[in-house]
């Protein structure tokens, strides 16, 4: 009788501790909160709407700059930097619906996002061997935007190369987020004395800036949220030296506006998630915090270290009682962004 009841006792402790384990796991509090990213392939994964530039096409805007180099002998250092002139208003019903949340009608009225047009590329003019130039780019990590620049920029420079009847060699590394990597592959290009060195993200950009320093090798950066900060250029209409290219500065003003809209109403907290480490997301945050104060909205700010801080990062901004979430293109929180959709609605 004693084992009887000891054997239901331990069953019954067990039942609990399975019970509170299911309810921890399969219960995942779920945040539903709405967001709204800094650019458009973050938000296909985990926001609602943004005003948000379009990484291939600013790619596509790197690849004519390269052409008129290398074919047309253009000063890199008189080429003002380009950027997205037309940010497209993007809606996401399908996140919208996955956390409960109604995208007014006047928003999705004024939605004219058609979706990217791609550049056919002339696969002939991409070889391995003899080719007439040969190009290094240096990609910070991957990430849909930065993968989208990259794509881009092949695409069109393959476009002008055929057309001038020349051929390209491309020297493709990724620095998987390390600055050590960064500077490693710059210099690697440097010492192959590649003829243009494309570089995707600030860091990228700023490692192939100073390795080129003493040399005459043209560097094009792309994905740069302030190039003039980050000391790439001296301005954005004469860079004036060997390095311009595209910056990726998004209407963050225009992205605050819509979350006042989205929510329809004028009393509203944003919470404001970057990584604290990245330059390029403190300056759109502060661009952010600057456009809150001039409406009127209350705001708190959480940045990150890495991925692994998302989710205290979103317990305080829900503790805090935030209606909405806004997040900048960010380079750490765009590679996990899934992770970010995946805990707001609670999986």
């Amino acid at each position: 009788m004693k084992l009887k009841k000891l054997l239901t006792l331990t069953l019954a402790v067990l039942l609990c501790a399975i019970g509170t384990l299911t309810f921890a796991s399969c219960g995942q509090k779920a945040y539903n909160l709405p967001i709204v990213c800094g650019e458009t392939g973050m938000t296909e994964v985990c926001g609602v709407a943004t005003y948000g530039v379009d990484y291939y096409a600013l790619g596509v805007k790197a690849g004519d700059m390269a052409a008129d180099i290398l074919l047309n002998n253009a000063d890199v250092s008189t080429m003002a930097v380009q950027s997205d002139p037309n940010p497209a208003l993007y809606v996401n019903e399908e996140v919208a619906a996955e956390i409960g949340f109604t995208i007014p009608q006047s928003v999705l009225d004024r939605a004219n996002a058609t979706g990217t047009q791609k550049v056919t590329r002339e696969t002939s003019a991409i070889v391995t061997d003899g080719a007439d130039f040969t190009i290094g780019i240096l990609q910070l990590v991957q990430h849909v935007a930065l993968d989208q620049t990259n794509e881009g920029f092949q695409d069109q420079l393959s476009v002008r190369m055929k057309a001038a009847n020349k051929t390209f060699r491309v020297l493709d590394e990724n620095a998987s987020n390390e600055q050590a990597n960064n500077v490693t592959i710059a210099t690697g290009f440097v010492a192959q004395n590649v003829d243009l060195i494309y570089a995707i993200a600030t860091s990228s950009a700023q490692a192939a800036a100073e390795a080129t320093a003493e040399t005459d090798i043209p560097v094009l950066f792309n994905a740069v949220t302030n190039p003039v900060e980050a000391k790439l250029v001296a301005s954005l209409e004469a860079p004036g030296a060997n390095v311009s290219g595209v910056s990726d500065i998004n209407p963050v003003a225009l992205q605050v506006d819509l979350i006042g809209e989205l929510l329809g109403k004028d009393d509203i907290k944003i919470g404001f998630l970057y990584t604290s480490a990245e330059s390029n997301s403190v300056y759109q945050i502060n661009l952010g915090i600057a456009e809150c104060n001039a409406k009127g909205y209350s705001y708190v700010d959480k940045g990150i270290g890495d991925i692994n801080d998302i989710q205290s990062a979103f317990i305080a901004l829900k503790a805090e009682g935030v209606d909405a979430v806004y997040i900048p293109t960010d380079n750490t929180l765009a590679n996990g962004v899934a992770n970010v959709h995946s805990l707001n609605i609670g999986e």
